[in-house]
């Protein structure tokens, strides 16, 4: 918990190598905070969605990243269920999911 730092400004993870967002499950939110996200962050960062219900295809498509992009889902409640389903697209790269697989 001690690394955790909550923002309200973007820029904050421009240095971020893995960007996991949380956001309702609604997909022109997501869409849009991706579209943002794309110009912040350096360029070899990963982004990772939490989703459970969307096409995260749609979501790397509009990162205009989608070799660096999963879905990484928690499942709740989170500090008890040591749980994440890891989700590629056919463009995820294998570079990607290892750097995933190696996330702790």
């Amino acid at each position: 918990m001690g690394r955790i730092t909550a923002s309200c400004d973007i820029s904050s993870v421009s240095h971020c190598d893995l960007v996991i967002e949380a956001i309702i499950e609604d997909a022109a939110i997501k869409t849009e905070f991706y579209r943002n996200l794309k110009d912040v962050v350096q360029p070899g960062a990963i982004f990772a969605s939490n989703t459970s219900s969307l096409q995260i295809g749609d979501m790397a498509d509009v990162s205009e990243r989608p070799d660096k992009f999963c879905s990484l889902h928690f499942f709740n409640p989170v500090q008890i269920m040591k749980l994440v389903e890891v989700v590629k697209t056919d463009k995820t790269s294998k570079d990607t999911l290892d750097r995933v697989y190696a996330f702790r």
